[in-house]
């Protein structure tokens, strides 16, 4: 988030000075630039959140090849092609985060013009009702799921039933670091992602809804992660990032149950 901080500083600073001393459709075209601008960074944001999850991933794989093997070769040939992927990644996300983004500023602005600054008023749109990932829930728990580590995933969607998010997250967590190949690893990212949003700890959820999409685009809650990640945005008031998380939703998915909701935030938003 530092890096996110930073930026809007650089565009706070850059619109003070480029809003000073034009005319109005200047200063209109100046702040058409300035939104490209940030939704670039918003884009790039996302990208640093998508690799920072990756990494994680990464790290609780090699975790449990070196305390689940006898320290073979082939056990050793696998740690070693997960480092050179953990490698690359942690120089992805260094030359992301440190990336920057300049802008020139207008010819005659001076100083003492940049001081006064137009103010912009924005409505702050609030947030729609959430999905109801609670009947996903029910259906869950009384399908019963059987198979390794199902009754540490029951767990953790009894946890949630009960209302006990921060249980439930951490059985979850549990469950994908033991399990990262079973089929309820989808539902259990899902719900331990949920369960991080209803406990207010939204920036980790938005990483998990994120990693989900990215790990399942086409799974079965693909569309309603993104729509519930777009919501997490909007709780940190990031406009620009929920904005783009729903054009993806429209775009990938136009014919889910989210759509809707999605379409009313997407006006909320340009109100």
């Amino acid at each position: 988030m530092a890096v996110r901080r930073s930026n809007a500083i650089v565009l706070a600073a850059l619109a003070a000075v480029a809003l000073a001393g034009c005319g109005q459709s200047d200063i209109e075209e100046l702040r058409g630039d300035q939104l490209q601008i940030r939704e670039m960074i918003a884009s790039q944001n996302q990208q640093i959140q998508g690799l920072t999850q990756q990494l994680r991933t990464q790290h609780a794989e090699i975790d449990e090849i070196s305390h689940g093997s006898a320290g073979g070769q082939s056990a050793g040939d696998q740690i070693a092609a997960l480092e050179d992927r953990l490698n690359k990644l942690e120089a992805s996300v260094s030359a992301m985060q440190t990336g920057t983004v300049a802008t020139a500023p207008p010819a005659g602005a001076t100083p003492e013009a940049a001081a006064s600054p137009i103010a912009v008023p924005v409505a702050t749109p609030a947030p729609p009702t959430a999905p109801d990932w609670q009947a996903d829930l029910d259906k869950e728990l009384g399908a019963q799921p059987s198979g390794p580590g199902a009754k540490l995933y029951q767990q953790g969607l009894q946890a949630m039933k009960d209302g006990q998010y921060q249980t439930a997250a951490a059985r979850f967590s549990q469950f994908q670091k033991r399990f990262p190949k079973s089929p309820l690893a989808e539902p259990a990212e899902y719900f331990s992602a949920n369960a991080l949003f209803e406990s207010g700890k939204y920036d980790q959820s938005i990483l998990q809804f994120n990693d989900l999409v990215m790990r399942y685009p086409k799974g079965r809650f693909a569309s309603s992660a993104l729509l519930r990640e777009a919501q997490a945005f909007l709780k940190l008031n990031d406009k620009i990032d929920a904005r783009l998380t729903l054009q993806k939703l429209l775009a990938d998915h136009s014919d889910s149950p989210e759509a809707s909701p999605a379409n009313q935030m997407m006006k909320d938003l340009q109100s």
